[in-house]
Formats: C-alpha cells, structure tokens, sequence
C-alpha cells in the first residue's frame, strides 16, 4: 500500500468523524419547558395576538392625543410678473412683485360631546381586553404543547410494554426448546412460541411508530424542522401525579367563570361597546372649540424694508367657535344604531362564552370521573391477569395447560398492561384538561409538578 493511498484513507477516516461528530453536536434535547418556550416564540396566532396588543396600545396613545392642541405653522412666497400703472411718473411698467407671508394657528377643543373620555376609555378596555385574549391564547399553546408530550411520553411507556413482553416470549421459547429437545412438548409448540417472539417484535416496531408519529406532532406544533435531529426528553411523573382527586363541578363552574380569560375579555369587549355607543352620541351633542392665530407679510411693491413690514403688518386673532349638529342625513343616528347592535352582540358573545364554559366544565368533569373509573378497573385487571398468567406458567410446566392457553394468557397480561399505560396517563391529561377549562393554567409554572 502505497503513502499516497494510506493518505486518502486517513483523510477520508477524518472526514468520516468530523461529519459525524458535527451530526451529534446538531442534534437538539428539548426539554417539555423548552418546548413550551419554543411554540410560545414561534406560534403564528399567538405573536398575531401580541400584535394585536401593541396595536390596541398604539389606539391608547392616539386617543389622548385627542386632549393635546394643535399647532400649525405655514408660510409661502410668490412672484408676480406685469403691467401696472405707476402713478408717480403716469405711465404703465413691468414691473416685478414678491409676496411673503408667515402664520401659526393653534386650537383646541374645549368641548366636543365627551367623545374624546369616551374614545380614550374604550381604547383601555381595548387593551385590557387583547391581553387577556393573548394570555388565554398562550394557554392553549401550553396545552397543546403538553398534550402532544404526554402522548409521546405515553407512546414510550408502551415500547418498555413490549419489549417486558418480547423478553417474556424469548424465554418461555428457551424454555420450550428444552421441553422439545427431551420430547415433553411436541415441536408444534416450538413453532408456535417462534412466531410468538416474531410478534413480540412486530409490536415493538408499532410502539416505535406510535412513538415516531407522536415526534411528529410535536415538530409541527413547535413549527420545527423536519430534518433537524432532535430529542425529547421525557419528564419524571411521580405516582401520586396519576393518582384520582376529589373535584366538584359547581366549584368548577365558578372557578372558571371568574379565571378564564377569553370570557373576562369578552366581558371587557362590552364595557368597551358601551363606550362606543357614547362616542357615538356625541355627535348629537353641541362641540365648542378654541383657536388663536398669529401672522406678518411682506410685498416687495411697497417702499418699507423687510423688516419694517413684517413690524408693522404683524395680526393676531382669537376665535371661539359652537357648532350644534341640526341635520347631518341620519349620519349620527345611524352611527348610534350601530354601535348600539355592536354593544348587543358583545353581551351575546359572553353568554354564549359563558354557555360553552359550561359545557365544556361538564363534559371535562365526566370524561375524569370516567377516567377515574377506567383507571381503577385496569389496575385490577392487570392484577388478576398477572396472576393468571402466572398460573397458566406453572399449569404449562407441569403439562396441564396447552401453549395456546399460555399464550392467552400472555397475550391478555399485555393488553391489560397497555390498557393500564393508557388509563394513567388519560386520568393526568384530564386533570391538566380540566386546569385548562378553568383558566387555571399558568404558562410561567411547570405543569409537570
């Protein structure tokens, strides 16, 4: 082997390394917080919703605006060329004019229909409102964000099912080999307890496929790349986490009446409609306002200097003005009615709000106590499949069971113990549930606790 081909080996083994060690240092762990810190910087509806809010407080500023005076300054100048008659020698001459001129105006008003408080308080309310939107937004997302953890979380726990069922099926085919090789058990029973072991490891690759599809879920809620290498790390869940607790569902109801945001801000719309309908009245109301204004010229026809003219044709003027609306054609009476139709729909939305929280309180409390139930009937029934199972081994041993019943029983003692994954997490994502529907859950808290 020549050096030049020891050479492109070396290379070729470096850069082999270097491109996979750069593949691990790009992969990402990603926590179940940082996953939340994620969807709440890169959902699209929840940074739609903040806009909205710096939207409402641009409205604010707008709004008081409305108590300042204004103040314009203007100025122009002009030339004129022509005859005129000049009547110091009789006769016409072209003659080449300037004009100059400089004001400011400033004015107020003093008094406009209590349009203006109206305007200013309905742009707060409008903030207050966009912000509890915002946060009953960045509740969902939380939610969202756990609810796909939890089922990838639950999809884990069900490989570590099947692979306690391959490493069951992979010894009892031990076991049965033995009995083959010194004739106790027909070689049909070999065969069986092999594809047994084949299926053990068919549910394995589906319980990864649970687990790849629940990633999946997750990379789109966090708006991630599908290419990018990524690991989620799985949080510790006490038992006592999975353990019942005693709810009561008026107690529900009120708690959510009073926490959840999308209906404090719908409650706060209505203020807010109530306010628009004032802004609207006040058109119908007198408006008095106060204006002052200031002003020189200058022509260059007349014999005075620059600044002797600006001295002498100095003008100030002060004004105070009412206007009464008469007859605008319907304008202010059809603003009236709409905002009046604005502000019944806003009180319509929060008892339809109010409605929903309703039956989603409800439907949350019986989906748990029937989760509660589930939960308690599988633990029992794992207990006794266990034990079944058990006997069925011992039966099996001694030749008075067949491999068809152990088999059974094997494939019973699975079930029962996927179906007791399942219940657990079911009754924790039902208690998270019904945080959600009280408005109770906090995006700053860890909700695994």
């Amino acid at each position: 082997m020549t050096f030049r081909t020891l050479s492109n080996y070396f290379f070729a083994g470096f850069f082999a390394l270097t491109v996979s060690a750069s593949v691990v240092q790009a992969q990402q762990i990603i926590s179940f917080e940082e996953a939340v810190r994620i969807a709440l910087d890169q959902n699209t509806q929840l940074r739609q919703s903040a806009n909205q809010v710096r939207l409402s407080e641009i409205n604010v500023q707008s709004a008081r605006s409305a108590f300042l005076p204004s103040f314009n300054v203007s100025t122009g100048t002009g030339t004129n060329f022509g005859l005129s008659f000049d009547t110091n020698v009789g006769e016409l001459r072209t003659t080449t004019n300037t004009r100059f001129n400089l004001n400011a105006f400033t004015s107020i008003n003093v008094f406009d229909g209590f349009q203006s408080q109206a305007n200013l308080r309905q742009s707060r309310l409008a903030v207050i409102s966009s912000d509890l939107s915002l946060e009953r937004q960045r509740q969902l997302i939380v939610f969202q964000v756990a609810s796909q953890f939890l089922a990838y979380i639950q999809a884990s726990e069900q490989i570590k099912v099947q692979e306690e069922n391959l490493t069951a099926a992979t010894q009892l085919l031990s076991q049965i080999e033995e009995f083959v090789r010194v004739g106790t058990r027909p070689v049909s029973d070999l065969y069986q307890q092999q594809a047994a072991v084949e299926t053990a490891e068919l549910g394995i690759i589906q319980a990864e496929q649970l687990v790849q599809i629940s990633e999946a879920n997750l990379l789109q809620i966090l708006r991630l790349d599908p290419l990018g290498d990524y690991e989620f790390v799985i949080p510790e869940l006490a038992d006592v986490q999975f353990e019942p607790e005693q709810l009561d569902l008026t107690d529900l109801y009120m708690r959510a009446q009073r926490q959840r945001g999308d209906l404090r801000s719908q409650e706060v719309a209505v203020q807010a409609a109530e306010q628009g309908v004032r802004v609207a009245r006040s058109s119908t109301l007198p408006q008095l306002s106060f204006s002052a204004g200031a002003g020189t010229s200058f022509n260059s026809g007349i014999s005075s200097s620059f600044g002797d003219q600006l001295e002498r044709n100095r003008a100030q003027s002060l004004s105070v003005s009412v206007n009464v609306p008469v007859f605008n054609r319907f304008r202010s009476k059809t603003q009236i009615q709409r905002a009046q139709v604005s502000y019944e729909n806003a009180k319509l939305n929060v008892e339809a709000t109010q409605q929903q929280i309703g039956v989603e309180i409800r439907q949350a409390y019986l989906d748990y106590l029937t989760a509660e139930k589930q939960l308690e009937v599988t633990r029992r029934q794992l207990e006794f499949r266990e034990q079944a199972l058990q006997a069925a081994r011992e039966r099996y041993n001694v030749g008075a069971a067949t491999l068809v019943e152990l088999t059974q029983a094997q494939s019973d003692f699975v079930q029962a113990s996927q179906d007791e994954v399942t219940a657990r997490y079911t009754i924790y994502v039902r208690k998270r549930l019904i945080r959600f529907y009280t408005g109770e859950l906090d995006p700053a808290r860890p909700l695994f606790d």
